[in-house]
């Protein structure tokens, strides 16, 4: 909750507002039910957390 993800192509910038209830805790990670996984991608890459 609350984290930054930055695209380091276009500097595109993402802020977790909203969980899903699954996402986020080890036992529910392996068995989300996300369609594409628990990951965000932009220009053709994953983002990474800002620092």
């Amino acid at each position: 909750m609350n984290q930054v993800y930055v695209c380091k192509e276009c500097g595109l910038e993402l802020k977790v507002v909203k969980e899903c209830d699954e996402c986020g805790t080890e036992e529910h990670s392996a068995a989300c039910g996300c369609a594409e996984g628990c990951s965000f991608d932009c220009c053709g890459n994953p983002m990474t957390l800002k620092s």
